[in-house]
């Protein structure tokens, strides 16, 4: 096996050739797969190397010449690294009360290379083995089966965009009397095991991908899960509020619920006194959603609007 060393040549001045580093989320990777299929559907002899948090988002990329961990060459070799452009967007501060603009755009921006189209879709390539792991158990489950990625990483930086955990513990046992099954994804370091859920965190990205691929929906916030659950074309209910706007960090194939208040988007980096957004995105209403979607509704995004006043005589 070549050396780390040996692997990295100089890249000259050779326009062919684009150093790229996504930001530290996952799904800044997950975005940029996207980006990346545009790149080469227009630049077909551009060769792209990646430096990444987390590389195993891009294995088997066939736009993707190579990829490094971050981590590993930030170590051993720092001005290396620096070759590497970050793909950046707009801070949260930036995107205040913003309802346009999507944060794709700004990562195409950030690259500066004229592109007829602008694709969205992220992708993820999985191998034949990751396509069947725990394929027989999964599928053996009664369906619908619905994935829920119930809670936010311990340090998210955007809190107020997390489903609260008490409508979850009473959303979780309706979506589980629907007959089928409910698979909880993500981590055990982002909280507990909900009554009514099945245990499937900890998989890791890809695995939880193949899993993903299985279900028949998935509920979950604004973060990874929902790029990854849009990179393998799940039907994806995503509980917006209002602390993001889906013109801004969604895709229109997925159903965007979001709540239009006066104080959203906020992008807040704070917990948010009040929360309404999020409450009035109750577990009843989301029930619902859930059910016209298996049913064959239509996606694309949803303004929850408030209940309407009690006519007086």
């Amino acid at each position: 096996m070549l050396s780390l060393v040996k692997r990295l040549k100089p890249a000259g001045d050779d326009p062919r050739v684009l150093w790229l580093r996504p930001e530290w989320g996952y799904g800044d990777h997950l975005m940029l797969t996207a980006i990346l299929a545009g790149l080469k559907a227009e630049h077909p002899t551009l060769r792209i190397r990646l430096a990444a948090a987390h590389p195993e988002i891009f294995w088997h990329n066939p736009y993707v010449e190579e990829v490094l961990s971050v981590h590993r060459l930030g170590r051993k070799h720092p001005e290396r690294l620096a070759r590497y452009l970050e793909v950046v967007r707009r801070p949260p501060e930036a995107r205040y009360l913003q309802v346009s603009g999507h944060l794709l755009d700004d990562m195409y921006d950030c690259i500066g290379i004229p592109l007829k189209e602008r694709p969205r879709q992220p992708y993820i390539y999985l191998t034949w083995r990751e396509l069947r792991f725990r394929g027989r158990e999964v599928e053996a489950l009664p369906r619908p089966r619905i994935a829920i990625a119930a809670h936010g990483a311990p340090d998210v930086k955007l809190p107020n965009k997390v489903y609260p955990a008490p409508q979850w513990l009473e959303l979780v046992p309706l979506l589980a009397r629907l007959g089928g099954s409910v698979l909880q994804i993500g981590t055990r370091t982002e909280g507990s095991l909900i009554a009514g859920a099945r245990d499937y965190r900890d998989l890791g990205y890809r695995h939880t991908a193949s899993l993903l691929k299985r279900c028949d929906l998935l509920v979950t916030h604004v973060g990874g899960i929902m790029h990854l659950g849009t990179a393998v074309r799940v039907p994806t209910v995503v509980l917006y509020g209002a602390a993001e706007h889906p013109e801004v960090s969604g895709y229109p194939w997925n159903l965007n619920l979001y709540t239009p208040i006066e104080c959203g988007p906020c992008w807040m980096r704070e917990p948010c006194s009040h929360h309404s957004c999020m409450r009035r995105l109750t577990p009843q209403l989301v029930l619902e959603e859930v059910e016209a979607v298996l049913a064959g509704a239509s996606l694309g995004s949803r303004d929850i609007l408030p209940p309407a006043a009690p006519q007086t005589a």
